[in-house]
């Protein structure tokens, strides 16, 4: 009588247990769905931008080099870098 009752035991929460993961499988699988619609709402693309700007300081040791970049008439891009690194004629921007 104690194995059966310690079988049943173990067999629903077993069952339990099983029934728990199948649900959560399923949310997450509907959460992914839903990050995946939402990114093809939104459209990325790639805006070229020229080097207009470069100035040079050697007292901060992070940002020695400081490249700005136009993208627009609005929109200009900083790039800091160490001095060792030249400034590229122009970016890429993903926007």
């Amino acid at each position: 009588m104690i194995k059966l009752t310690l079988t049943l035991i173990v067999l629903l929460s077993l069952i339990l247990f099983l029934n728990k993961n199948d649900l959560f499988f399923n949310l997450k699988i509907k959460n992914i769905d839903n990050k995946s619609t939402n990114n093809e709402i939104k459209k990325k693309y790639l805006i070229e931008c020229e080097l207009f700007n470069e100035i040079i300081d050697r007292n901060n040791r992070d940002t020695e080099r400081q490249c700005y970049y136009e993208c627009n008439e609005d929109d200009i891009v900083r790039v800091d870098t160490s001095i060792e690194y030249i400034c590229q004629p122009f970016i890429l921007e993903e926007r």
